[in-house]
């Protein structure tokens, strides 16, 4: 009987990961176009690319392939993700000056940022990687191109975001981030892993216990809420809101056939129906935080829940 609703079972669970396991992108689509107001401008298969600033053309090339790549594998995945702007190339703005990042959007002290009402995402140069000089970006190796893939994941479920919960929006934005591997080169072949290294390389590289915030104080919050929730924070805890929203969007995935059957027909739903598809209420947070403490803790992760304030 075992093996039958097993056997049930595993269509459904296969659903929960992208197909084919391994994404390794295909050479880099770039083609110059005239500039516009000072900036110049450039097209790959589904973005626009614009700067203020010179870019080297093996950088733009890698920009270029790992944007590219991130809109194939959202499109390739089996749930209903792909969802871009219609009737106009999805933009990605990049600006050599942190004010003027600030001036087009950009919340301050980040690295990328998306603007839903513009279905624009904002790209700091400075933290942008030189392949011919590495040590340049402001940031660790391939730390750019993950918040790059974070925030074009939002882009490219521009029309599919309305009405969903802004943790699960974070979550599978940060998700798909978890399983780059750089370059445009994702691998959905061991999600526990991926997420286990990605969460303890930006929280606890040399600690299995990682504190993050509690279920109860993401899964309420809307778009603005969510900055407030991260803004409130020290600097060096923000990424917490974001583990958080990664292990519960992991929950839903690839935590059996009814929680990502509940996860499809809110991705399948009409927006103006979804307010009543509730995928986890406040009330049921502490069994899915129960359940995060249990399946992780084999697998080299110790969970410490935390309330914005501190303390378990």
């Amino acid at each position: 009987m075992r093996t039958l609703l097993f056997l049930f079972l595993l269509p459904l669970l296969a659903a929960a990961a992208p197909m084919p396991r391994e994404f390794t992108p295909q050479p880099a689509t770039l083609e110059q176009q005239a500039d516009e107001e000072g900036r110049r401008v450039w097209h790959t298969r589904f973005f626009r690319i614009d700067s203020d600033m010179e870019l080297p053309r093996n950088q733009l090339l890698r920009l270029a392939q790992v944007a590219d790549t991130t809109a194939l594998v959202l499109k390739s995945h089996p749930l209903p993700l792909f969802a871009p702007p219609e009737g106009q190339r999805s933009r990605i703005a990049i600006y050599a000056n942190a004010a003027d990042y600030v001036r087009a959007g950009g919340a301050h002290g980040s690295a990328g940022f998306y603007i839903a009402r513009k279905a624009l995402v904002l790209v700091r140069g400075d933290f942008l990687a030189d392949p011919r000089n590495p040590a340049k970006s402001q940031l660790p190796p391939n730390y750019d191109e993950d918040i790059v893939v974070h925030e074009l994941v939002h882009l490219c479920m521009h029309r599919q975001n309305a009405g969903l919960p802004q943790w699960l929006v974070e979550g599978l934005a940060e998700y798909f981030a978890t399983a780059h591997e750089g370059g445009g080169r994702f691998s959905f072949a061991d999600p526990d892993k991926s997420v286990r290294e990605h969460l303890r390389s930006r929280l606890s590289p040399k600690n299995p216990v990682i504190s993050v915030i509690r279920v109860d104080e993401v899964t309420p919050v809307d778009g603005r809420g969510w900055i407030r929730l991260v803004e409130s924070l020290p600097e060096e805890e923000r990424y917490q809101t974001y583990a958080t929203a990664l292990l519960l969007a992991h929950y839903h995935l690839h935590g059996g056939a009814e929680r990502l059957e509940a996860l499809k027909a809110l991705l399948e739903s009409p927006h103006r129906t979804r307010r009543g598809i509730v995928l986890l209420t406040p009330q049921a947070a502490p069994e899915a935080q129960y359940h995060l403490i249990r399946y992780w803790k084999p697998k080299g992760l110790t969970l410490n829940f935390r309330g914005v304030k501190g303390g378990q």
